[in-house]
């Protein structure tokens, strides 16, 4: 059996194409409640077809982890490999519930969200305020706490690449080059 030392390209694929869309995502969802309702309508309608991609994405990157060995980790601290999977972890979970509670606000909302002006989720149930509300906090929440993650994940593959001078972070890179271990 072969011992990989990185990822192979379809892993580093997924993995940059969802954290550009989640950081893009956060980043745009935190001003939503600011616009005027004719701009945020207009607005969701991207938001709602991005989260919708990210979830698909996400299933195929499960998909894709089940089916497809990663490299075994990088030597390290037993305290650093608990947490690196503590948070590889937690990003799939969160990063899947993001689009489903945005699923169910929309759902729930008292306008149309129509994601790629294909999928209707608005008419997926009846208007309820107290049910969007819910899903409203949830996401927001998630949207917090994803937020948080995606900074200690982007400072722990910083400080292994320029302070610990290892290769986890090469070994995602889209060109990144890992020596043969």
């Amino acid at each position: 059996m072969e011992n990989k030392v990185q990822y192979d390209g379809i892993a580093k694929t997924l993995h940059w194409l969802i954290a550009v869309l989640v950081i893009l995502l956060l980043l745009a969802g935190g001003g939503l409640e600011d616009l005027p309702v004719e701009e945020k309508t207009q607005v969701v309608m991207g938001h709602s077809g991005l989260g919708t991609l990210v979830l698909l994405l996400m299933m195929i990157r499960l998909a894709w982890r089940f089916t497809h060995r990663p490299p075994q980790p990088v030597a390290m601290a037993a305290w650093q490999l608990k947490v690196s999977v503590i948070v590889h972890r937690l990003f799939y979970v969160l990063v899947i519930l993001q689009p489903v509670f945005g699923i169910g606000q929309a759902m729930f909302v008292d306008y149309s969200v129509v994601a790629f002006g294909v999928i209707d989720y608005s008419a997926l149930a009846i208007s309820s305020e107290s049910m969007a509300k819910i899903f409203h906090v949830a996401h927001g929440t998630n949207a917090t706490l994803l937020m948080l993650l995606v900074l200690l994940h982007a400072g722990g593959a910083l400080a292994h690449h320029f302070y610990h001078k290892d290769m986890v972070l090469r070994r995602m890179l889209p060109y990144g080059r890992v020596p043969k271990e």
